[in-house]
């Protein structure tokens, strides 16, 4: 060849690659016959196939979701999580996932679901074992194929293991859902090794990755709404071990802001309290408890990126000018600064102990955050810019 011409194709090469194109489109030619055929023979299964290849839901799939009072029973997030899977799966034949030998854990396992092997194809529960890596790259098989729902499940600290494949997720967008549990040192015994830290951050900085971390049961619902109305976004669920509670004020409608006013006060704040999963009702209790005497708003966010996508004027309408914020997560503090001008988070890694004790050791108390509330207001005076109001590009 010329060395001199770029980006020329020898005729040769041209001619292999022409006739895989004959081949390939008299294959699509057959194929849309075939199916043309069996459509009219069979109309109704040809419209589901033709369904869940467009990746449009059932008509009514959010019917039979749980509702949660305030004030209700105290559960576990991801408790919440196996209540609305056992809800969605019957209505969404498509669903298909299962753990990394972790499912008594994880809570996917559900009364409706057969374990997929060999033999009982219609089974929809498949057990992965120890392979997160594998077990990530398979469901992005999966969603890539088409005409499948698929999610997998792991503790949210081993999210080492498979953040290449959820890159993927992203890169290719596709529609998957990571079931993440125990996702705070509030998981307790299992020490360092299995409290998250930095996690929820890495998952943040990622594009196109949605992270919902919900506060109770209706935040829960929401975050799977959230999740399955997307269609090329993959979702990261990050879910307690511990028992939440259920919150006034929580909704599952309010998930899909990202972020929202979950408790407020009259007039304008002194301090807004911002949180997400766990640490939600922490902040309730401190402004009703220890900040009783303060004008205390406290916001959810469930989902930081869905708040990155709303308006300004929603945004500011929940971080106004003149408020100072305080961010509280059991996670590093690095992200925050985009919405806090303060945070009590983790700067260490966790420790051995039960998880009321570890909450109490890290300051995670009503009297902790409160002090720092305190010093906030008083070093600002009330007089701040929101963190939101900076310059645009």
């Amino acid at each position: 060849m010329d060395p001199n011409v770029k980006f020329a194709i020898p005729d040769d090469v041209a001619a292999v690659y022409n006739e895989m194109k004959k081949s390939g489109l008299e294959k699509e030619t057959a194929w849309n016959e075939l199916f043309k055929n069996y459509a009219e023979k069979y109309p109704e299964q040809a419209a589901e196939i033709k369904r869940r290849f467009e990746g449009t839901l059932p008509e009514n799939w959010k019917d039979n979701l749980p509702t949660y009072k305030a004030g209700g029973d105290a559960i576990a997030t991801r408790k919440c999580s196996q209540q609305c899977l056992e809800a969605l799966i019957p209505k969404i034949p498509e669903m298909i996932g299962g753990s990394a030998d972790l499912a008594p854990s994880n809570l996917t396992l559900t009364k409706d679901f057969v374990d997929f092997q060999k033999g009982q194809y219609q089974g929809r529960n498949i057990r992965f074992g120890v392979r997160e890596h594998a077990m990530a790259s398979f469901i992005n098989g999966i969603s890539a194929y088409g005409g499948f729902l698929p999610y997998c499940a792991t503790f949210l600290n081993f999210l080492s293991y498979l953040q290449g494949a959820i890159t993927l997720s992203d890169l290719s967008r596709v529609k998957c859902i990571y079931i993440m549990t125990h996702d705070s040192i509030g998981l307790g015994e299992d020490g360092p090794t299995h409290q998250p830290i930095e996690k929820l951050a890495t998952v943040r900085g990622m594009p196109n990755c949605n992270l919902f971390r919900p506060a109770d049961g209706n935040e829960t619902v929401g975050s799977y709404i959230c999740a399955l109305d997307l269609l090329d976004t993959p979702s990261v669920m990050a879910l307690s071990r511990q028992n939440l509670p259920q919150l006034e004020g929580s909704s599952p409608d309010a998930v899909a802001k990202g972020a929202y006013v979950v408790l407020d006060c009259e007039g304008t704040p002194d301090v807004i309290l911002a949180a997400s999963g766990s640490e939600v009702s922490l902040c309730i209790d401190t402004a009703n408890g220890p900040l009783k005497d303060k004008k205390v708003r406290v916001v959810s966010m469930p989902c930081w990126e869905l708040f990155d996508n709303q308006s300004k004027e929603y945004a500011l309408s929940v971080f106004p000018d003149n408020v100072p914020v305080l961010g509280v997560e059991t996670s590093t503090p690095l992200g925050w600064d985009k919405y806090a001008h303060a945070t009590h988070c983790m700067t260490t890694a966790g420790a051995s102990a039960k998880g009321d004790d570890l909450l109490n050791h890290f300051g995670f108390t009503t009297d902790n955050i409160a002090g720092k509330a305190t010093k906030l207001i008083d070093f600002y005076s009330g007089n701040v810019r929101s963190r939101l109001n900076r310059v645009e590009f």
